[in-house]
Parts: C-alpha cells; sequence; structure tokens
C-alpha cells in the first residue's frame, strides 16, 4: 500500500508495498565500507531502507535487495533521508535479470496486499454485522423488560423527554454545553 512522509505530496512512479527484508548499500565510489538495513517498503523504482549508520543524501550506491528467498542487485542514488536511521532510495539501473525478479516480487507483493485488504474488508464486515445483532439483541432484551415492568416506560420516557428539552434549550440559547446523556443502566429496587 502507497505511503507518504508526513507533509509530503507523492511522486512516485508506481505504488509502494511495505514488506520485510534485508538490504545492503555500498556508496560509490566504494570505501569497502558495507551499510546493512533493514527493508520496509519497496517498488518498482526504488525502496526505503533502515540502516545502521548514516548515509549522504544525494549519494550514488550499489544496493543489494534480500526479500524471502529472492534478490537483486541495483545501482541507485540516495534521494531521501530521515535522521541517521532512514533512506530512501531510488533504483537507476537494474540488470535484466534483477528487473525480471523485482517486477516478479512486486506482483506478489501486490497479490498479497490485495488478499490483505480483502480479509480486513471482510472482518470489518463480520464486525458490523455482530454488532447489529448485538444492538437487535439489545432492543430486544429492553422490549422485554418493558413489557414485563411497565413503570419502566414510563421512567425511560420522562428521561428522555427532560434529556430532549434541555437539548432544545441549549440549542435555541445558542450556548455551547453539554447535556447530561441518558443513564446506560437503570437501577431498579424490587424489594423496596
Amino acid at each position: 500500500m502507497p505511503e507518504r512522509f508526513d507533509g509530503e505530496e507523492d511522486r512516485r512512479r508506481s505504488p509502494r508495498f511495505s514488506c520485510g527484508g534485508r538490504a545492503e548499500i555500498n556508496c560509490l565510489p566504494s570505501t569497502g565500507v558495507i551499510v546493512s538495513g533493514r527493508l520496509h517498503d519497496l517498488s518498482l523504482h526504488g525502496c526505503r531502507v533502515e540502516i545502521t549508520r548514516p548515509i549522504d543524501c544525494g549519494a550514488r550506491a550499489e544496493i543489494i535487495v534480500h526479500v524471502k528467498a529472492a534478490s537483486f542487485r541495483a545501482l541507485g542514488t540516495v534521494k531521501v533521508t530521515r535522521g541517521r536511521s532512514d533512506a530512501g532510495v531510488e533504483f537507476v539501473q537494474l540488470s535484466a535479470g534483477g528487473k525480471e525478479k523485482l517486477e516478479e516480487l512486486m506482483a506478489e507483493l501486490a497479490r498479497s496486499q490485495a488478499l490483505l485488504n480483502r480479509l480486513k474488508c471482510e472482518r470489518r464486515e463480520r464486525d458490523e454485522e455482530a454488532f447489529r445483532r448485538e444492538l437487535e439483541e439489545g432492543r430486544l432484551h429492553a422490549g422485554r423488560l418493558s413489557e414485563r415492568f411497565p413503570f419502566l416506560q414510563t421512567i425511560l420516557s420522562s428521561e428522555k423527554s427532560e434529556y430532549k428539552a434541555k437539548t432544545e434549550q441549549a440549542k435555541s440559547s445558542g450556548e455551547n454545553c453539554r447535556v447530561a446523556t441518558l443513564p446506560l443502566i437503570v437501577k431498579i429496587d424490587l424489594f423496596g
């Protein structure tokens, strides 16, 4: 799922997906120091890596990306740095085999994201349906209690009328005040 840093417009040419993996970055010209890091997200044109040591913005680098059993090598440019531990790398050049592996990986990540979104949607729908059922059951219980104890109807309707009157009074006077809400539980002393 595409994501942005706060306050920045999304200038990406392709969707970026969250994923786990590792990356090894060798700044060019090489000094022999390889900066390793944890991959956070990936797109056809770049990635975001949590790095173990800072890298200069604008640095050209060779990057090796490892996700699951796949890995590929690319030449890139560090486009964005966030603090000392986050770097956004744009892929500038990939081999034909590297590009093919990256495309396969992106297709798999897109399928996984679509499946995850569908599961979330189905869960949300199930949760909404369960809530509706509980609400209906609550209404049934309240209706049964009202039938069994008729005085509850008069108590609840008088409190409801009082609540409406206070709300209307606050609206008409233009006051910005809170009106106490109806109690969720009505205490009944059956033995008093």
